[in-house]
C-alpha cells in the first residue's frame, strides 16, 4: 500500500483524517491500489461524525503528486489481459476526484512542488487548496497521447480564459499564476506544513460541516504567506485568452506565433510542448472543453471515462508513455502527423462507448 492513512486527534474527541500519498520515488504517482485506499477512507470518514476534516498531502520534497503511475498503465496496454486494469484505474480515479469535490466536510489539499495531471485533479477537487512557493501545476497529457482528464475539461475553463491554453500546451502555473487565476486559495511556506497540521488539531471543531469549513478558512487566512515568485503566465493572459476564442487550428497557430515573438521563455517552452504533442490529443482536448460547457461534473466524469478507455486502445497513449519513460531520445510516432489534417472520424470514435464501436 502506498497511501498512509491516519487520524489526527483533536479536542472534544474529534479527528482529522490524513491521506498521505507515500510513493516519493515516483513523485507519488497514483496507481489503482492508491486510488482505492483513498476512496475507501473517504467513504468511511464521511459516515464517521468524529472525523471533521481531511488533509490530503504527498510525501517527499519533489511534490504532491505527478499524476498516474505511467509504468503500470503502459504494462496494462502491453498485455491484453491487463487492459481492464487500465480501465478500472481511470474510472475509479475520476470518481475519486468527484467524491472529493462533493464531500460534505472540508478537505485541505497541500500542493507543494509538482502538482500535475491526476495530482492536479485531486488538488483542484479539494475545498481548501494550499500551494507553496515551490508549487508547479500542469496538465501535460497531450504530450503523452492522452487528454487532460480528472474532470479538467470541467474545471480548467473556470481559470479566466486560459484553460484551453493549459490543456493544449501542458504549460505549468506557479503559485502566483495559480492564485491569480483561482486555481488555489492560499499560499504558505513549504516549511509550515507540519506546524499547520499540528495547529489544526487545536482548532475548536464543531462537527458541523459548514461551520468547520469557515473555521479552516479563517485559520488559513491567518498564516504567513511567502514572497510569491514572479508570475509566468499572467503577463500574457489577455493575449492567450484572445487566441483561444477562435477555431482549433487558429488557436494553435496563434499561440505558436505568440511564442515566436521572443517575448518570453515561458511561452517558447509552451510552444515547444504544443508542437511536439499528439495531434489527436490536441483536438480531443479542444473538443472536450467545448462539450463540457453544458455538462455537469458527473456527466464530465462519465464522458472522460469513456474516452480514457478508447485512449488505452488507440495507440498514441502507449507510444507517448514509451518515449517518456523508456526512450526519451525517440520522438513519439503519433498516428496523426499534423493537427492541420486530422481524420475526424477516428477522433470522434473516442466519444463513443466501446460497446457501440464496430469490430
Amino acid at each position: 500500500m502506498t497511501v498512509h492513512v491516519s487520524l489526527l486527534k483533536t479536542a472534544a474527541d474529534r479527528q482529522i483524517g490524513c491521506l498521505a500519498l507515500s510513493a516519493p520515488e515516483r513523485i507519488n504517482a497514483q496507481n489503482l491500489a492508491m486510488v482505492r485506499q483513498m476512496a475507501a477512507a473517504l467513504v468511511a470518514w464521511e459516515q464517521d461524525e468524529r472525523v471533521v476534516a481531511v488533509v490530503l498531502l504527498g510525501a517527499g520534497e519533489r511534490g504532491f503528486c505527478a499524476g498516474g503511475d505511467l509504468k503500470s498503465l503502459h504494462q496494462a496496454m502491453s498485455e491484453p489481459a491487463q487492459i481492464a486494469q487500465g480501465d478500472a484505474f481511470f474510472a475509479e480515479e475520476y470518481r475519486l476526484c468527484q467524491t472529493i469535490r462533493e464531500w460534505r466536510k472540508p478537505i485541505l489539499a497541500w500542493g507543494h512542488g509538482i502538482v500535475m495531471g491526476g495530482g492536479w485533479g485531486l488538488f483542484a477537487a479539494a475545498s481548501h487548496r494550499v500551494l507553496t512557493e515551490s508549487s508547479r501545476l500542469a496538465m501535460p497529457e497531450t504530450g503523452i497521447g492522452l487528454f487532460p482528464d480528472v474532470a479538467a475539461s470541467w474545471w480548467l475553463p473556470q481559470l479566466q480564459g486560459v484553460g484551453r491554453f493549459l490543456a493544449l500546451s501542458g504549460a505549468a502555473l506557479n503559485a502566483a499564476d495559480a492564485l491569480h487565476l483561482g486555481a488555489a486559495d492560499w499560499v504558505c511556506h513549504d516549511a509550515q506544513r507540519h506546524t499547520i497540521l499540528l495547529a489544526m488539531a487545536n482548532l475548536p471543531w464543531s462537527a458541523e460541516a459548514d461551520r468547520d469549513a469557515l473555521l479552516l478558512s479563517d485559520f488559513l487566512d491567518q498564516q504567513l504567506s511567502p514572497d510569491l515568485p514572479q508570475a509566468n503566465l499572467i503577463p500574457y493572459q489577455e493575449q492567450i485568452s484572445r487566441f483561444c476564442e477562435g477555431s482549433f487550428a487558429a488557436a494553435i497557430d496563434g499561440l505558436l506565433a505568440l511564442a515566436n515573438t521572443g517575448q518570453s521563455s515561458y511561452l517558447q517552452h509552451a510552444a515547444q510542448r504544443l508542437a511536439a504533442a499528439s495531434p489527436t490529443s490536441l483536438y480531443l482536448s479542444w473538443v472536450l472543453q467545448q462539450r463540457c460547457e453544458t455538462l455537469s461534473l458527473a456527466q464530465t466524469v462519465e464522458l472522460e471515462t469513456r474516452m480514457a478507455a478508447c485512449a488505452l486502445r488507440y495507440g498514441d497513449f502507449k507510444e507517448g508513455i514509451y518515449c517518456t519513460l523508456f526512450d526519451r531520445q525517440q520522438q513519439p510516432r503519433w498516428r496523426e502527423a499534423s493537427y492541420a489534417n486530422l481524420d475526424i472520424t477516428v477522433i470522434e470514435a473516442h466519444f463513443v462507448p466501446l460497446s457501440e464501436q464496430p469490430g
